[in-house]
C-alpha cells in the first residue's frame, strides 16, 4: 500500500463514518505483506467499531481467510456495515465477481470504499490485470446496484505514479429481491463446486 491510498481511505473514514455508530467493518485484501505503517486497520479501530481483515491467506492483519476470492461462503449475507478494499481489485482476474460479493455481504444502507490504481507500473501479486477510471468504477458499482456517492481519480502530486481511483458507494434498500440473492449465492456455490471438481 502507498501513502496516497492510506490518505484516501482516511478521508473516507472522516467524511462518511461516525465514531459514535456501532460499525462492523471488513477490509478486503487486508494481508499486510510489507509490515508498513500504511495499514487501514491502524485508524479503523474506534471503540464502537469492529474491524476485520479478510484475505485468501493467513498472516498479519487477517482475521477471515476465504477459500475462494470470488465466493465468500465463510461470510453471511448482509453482515457488514462497511466494506473497504485498497489495492486489491487490480490484482483480481474477475473483479466483477468480488463486487457482487461485496454487495451481498453489505447490510442495506451499508457503505463500501474501493481504491484501485488508474495508472502506474505493473506490480504482480501474483497478477496485475486492470487499471480503473472514475467512469469505469461507477459502472462497477452500477453492475450490482450500488449507489455511487462519490467517485474520483486522485491526481494530486503525492498520488504519482498510481493516481488511485476511489469509489464510495452505498447498498440501497430493497434493490435486489431475496430470490435474486439466493440465485447469486447458488451460482457462486456452483462455481466453487466446479472449481473443486476441475482441480
Amino acid at each position: 500500500m502507498h501513502k496516497s491510498s492510506f490518505q484516501s481511505m482516511e478521508k473516507f473514514k472522516n467524511n462518511y463514518l461516525n465514531p459514535e455508530d456501532s460499525l462492523n467493518i471488513l477490509d478486503i485484501g487486508s494481508y499486510d505483506a510489507s509490515d508498513t505503517s500504511y495499514n487501514y486497520g491502524r485508524f479503523l479501530r474506534e471503540d464502537n467499531w469492529k474491524y476485520r481483515g479478510m484475505d485468501i491467506q493467513e498472516g498479519p492483519n487477517v482475521d477471515i481467510v476465504v477459500s475462494d476470492i470470488y465466493n465468500w461462503i465463510e461470510i453471511e449475507d448482509s453482515s457488514f456495515d462497511v466494506v473497504i478494499s485498497g489495492q486489491a481489485f487490480e490484482h483480481m482476474e474477475f473483479f466483477w465477481k468480488a463486487i457482487k460479493e461485496i454487495e451481498r455481504i453489505l447490510k442495506p444502507g451499508g457503505l463500501c470504499c474501493i481504491i484501485a490504481p488508474s495508472a502506474g507500473p505493473v506490480h504482480k501479486n501474483p497478477y496485475d490485470c486492470f487499471r480503473f477510471t472514475d467512469n469505469g468504477m461507477k459502472q462497477v458499482a452500477n453492475y450490482v446496484g450500488l449507489q455511487t456517492l462519490e467517485c474520483y481519480v486522485n491526481d494530486d502530486e503525492i498520488a504519482y505514479p498510481w493516481y488511485d481511483c476511489v469509489l464510495i458507494a452505498r447498498k440501497q434498500y430493497g434493490v435486489n429481491s431475496n430470490l435474486e440473492k439466493r440465485m447469486d449465492s447458488l451460482e457462486n456455490k456452483l462455481d466453487l463446486i466446479l472449481k473443486k471438481i476441475n482441480e
